[in-house]
């Protein structure tokens, strides 16, 4: 697993940092070697994590494990040349990006997305709990090293540690919760884990306890550094090792896991694979019968084809196909009395062709006298009809133009009285706006007076400012001197120092604070000057609108007047067309009426002489219908009997 190979190089990382942080600050002779061996075991530590992201295949970890390792090169390079402050600092960087690599790991590969609560629980103890508490340690394990090494702290170092170890705490609380959790989901596996776990957090609490004693109760931080050291190097190597059986733990649940999936898998082939066989061989009997019953089925109408109704189908079985072969044998006897009724008819039907054949040429000489005279009367009246339609057709063209000129003429005269109303309106409207714009430019004028009231103040709140700015630099001063005499003082005027220099940083933030608010107050002052100039020209445009609006008014008043005008003489234009179109109407309905008593002579005309032509094509149809009935009436006799048919029951 790659979070097993990424926790050995974590804990070289934090030997490195820890034997740096001693030569550094002036440790023994052989700091340097042992500084050398660390970096060879934390190189050989790289080296099996590079070949643990190539083979989990997870990109982004290797992007980020390529930029980790070119970091580790440059900064075991440069170690030697840095402070001990530097050097911790970017040695502790180091590691936190390596703890984050390890979440990032389990989250691309899908391991803190877990669905089993047992798992998670663990998963969260190896992923996050364990790995931060261990840096943790490790850190006030160095920090305290250097402390100690040179026998003074400075408050800022003693602050970090004590947010180190609150830190530890809080994570060694929630590794215990979690702990204890994983123990009551699986008591099985919690109990391979269960007592190294508690080892592990007993070591941690007495390591937590030792830095009470050795660094925060002893001012004069006179214990020995290389047994500081040691005692967290023992922590840290405990927790190391819980980690290495949670982890084996969290693999064997998983493998656990695996096992079980492929059974599942294995099983649900194994059916799948039984279905498929039972389906073949349900398939290949179905096949089987259906190719037997479809072979008679084809055999048998083949038989029919050929004229030959006299057999039925005999098939075993009672599925669809049975019933198709049942309905085979309805089909055959059905066939077998209609064509035997079919061989009676076509003696009959020959017979009595010839004799309606004869008739019906008798009828055709009738009827081609009668339709000759019809037709001569429906010409004559087809003539008349045409000149009466001619006639009401111009009528009624004319009817309907004088009544589109009167329509017109309604139409433009509501238009100029709406015209008329709309310029009364407009007129109202306009002197309703001119009071607007009256009130709209005295509003203009008191907003002028309240920016520059607005104006007056913020000259004021600038010269508070100012006052403000004096006061924080006074505030510095004080600081300063606070802080100097605080350093005369020595070891007692160390608190005091501490207060003295908040002071410092409270002063510097509001003297930032008062130039923020002196640049705000100057952009407020600069709008201030765009808002009166833009003022006094709304005033000014306003008072070119009332004029155009006084134009605009006396303009409307005018087109009032010439529409109501208009409006009058249109008037009597409509009263005159809607006179002429009446009387046009009443003559354009007695031609119509005209017109309409010659159609329907002209329609009965055609239709009678239609009814004739008709009924002389009928009867010649009659007559060529009969020969052909008698020459069907042969040739049905001779293709029935191309049929061999049942005996008659």
């Amino acid at each position: 697993m790659q979070v097993e190979a990424v926790l050995p190089f974590v804990l070289s990382l934090q030997q490195h940092r820890g034997q740096a942080n001693a030569l550094l600050n002036g440790g023994g002779a052989d700091s340097q070697s042992k500084l050398d061996a660390i970096a060879a075991q934390a190189n050989t530590n790289a080296e099996q994590i590079g070949q643990a992201v190539a083979n989990s295949g997870l990109t982004k970890s290797a992007a980020e494990w390529q930029m980790i390792a070119a970091e580790w090169k440059s900064l075991q390079a440069e170690t030697a040349s840095l402070s001990a402050t530097d050097s911790f600092a970017r040695q502790s960087e180091l590691v936190t990006r390596m703890l984050d690599f390890v979440v990032e790991s389990a989250d691309e590969s899908g391991l803190s997305l877990d669905t089993e609560i047992d798992s998670f629980y663990l998963m969260d103890m190896v992923v996050k709990r364990l790995p931060s508490l261990i840096e943790n340690t490790a850190q006030i394990r160095g920090n305290g090293n250097g402390m100690l090494t040179k026998h003074q702290a400075q408050p800022e170092a003693l602050t970090g540690v004590a947010v180190k170890k609150a830190q530890a705490e809080s994570e060694l609380k929630e590794l215990n919760k979690s702990l204890g959790t994983f123990t009551e989901l699986n008591r099985e596996a919690g109990a391979q884990i269960q007592v190294p776990g508690q080892t592990t957090a007993d070591s941690i609490e007495s390591f937590l306890a030792l830095v009470d004693q050795q660094l925060f109760a002893d001012k004069t931080l006179s214990s020995e550094p290389a047994a500081f050291f040691s005692a967290g190097t023992s922590t840290i190597e405990e927790s190391y090792a819980f980690f290495q059986q949670a982890a084996e733990t969290l693999t064997s649940l998983l493998d656990q896991r695996i096992e079980r999936l492929e059974s599942g898998r294995n099983l649900v082939t194994a059916l799948m694979a039984a279905a498929l066989l039972l389906v073949l061989l349900f398939y290949m009997a179905f096949y089987r019968s259906v190719n037997s019953a479809v072979r008679l089925l084809s055999e048998r109408s083949s038989d029919m084809a050929n004229g030959d109704l006299s057999q039925t189908i005999v098939i075993e079985s009672r599925d669809e196909l049975g019933q198709v072969g049942d309905s085979f044998n309805r089909m055959i006897a059905a066939l077998n009395k209609t064509l035997r009724g079919s061989q009676e008819a076509s003696h009959l039907s020959a017979a009595s062709s010839q004799q309606l054949s004869e008739v019906s040429r008798e009828s055709s000489l009738a009827m081609r006298q009668v339709a000759s005279a019809v037709q001569s009367v429906a010409e004559g009246s087809e003539t008349q009809r045409r000149m009466t339609e001619d006639t009401a057709l111009a009528m009624n063209e004319m009817a309907i133009g004088i009544t589109k000129i009167a329509e017109s003429s309604a139409s433009v005269a509501e238009s100029a009285a709406e015209t008329a109303q709309r310029a009364e309106v407009g007129d109202r409207e306009l002197s309703v706006a001119v009071g607007q714009m009256r009130s709209i430019r005295e509003s203009v004028s008191q907003s002028a007076d309240s920016v520059s009231l607005l104006n007056e103040h913020s000259q004021q709140i600038d010269e508070i400012v100012s006052s403000i700015k004096a006061i924080a630099r006074q505030t510095q001063l004080l600081s300063l001197n606070a802080n100097i005499e605080a350093a005369r003082a020595g070891e007692h005027g160390r608190g005091f120092a501490v207060v003295a220099s908040e002071v410092g940083k409270l002063a510097e933030q509001t003297q930032s604070s008062v130039e923020t608010i002196s640049l705000r107050i100057g952009d407020i002052r600069s709008l201030i000057g765009q808002t009166v100039g833009l003022m006094e020209r709304t005033d000014s445009e306003t008072a070119q609108g009332m004029d155009s609006i006084d134009r605009a008014s006396s303009a409307i008043g005018k087109i009032g007047h010439s529409a109501r005008i208009v409006n009058d003489q249109i008037q009597e234009i409509s009263a005159a067309s809607q006179q002429i179109s009446a009387g046009v109407e009443e003559v354009t309905a007695s031609v119509s009426e005209v017109a309409r008593v010659a159609l329907h002579s002209s329609e009965e005309s055609q239709t009678m002489a239609a009814a004739s032509q008709q009924q002389l094509a009928a009867l010649e149809e009659i007559g060529s219908a009969a020969g052909s009935l008698s020459d069907m009436a042969a040739g049905l006799q001779q293709d029935l009997g191309f049929f061999k048919l049942s005996d008659a029951q």
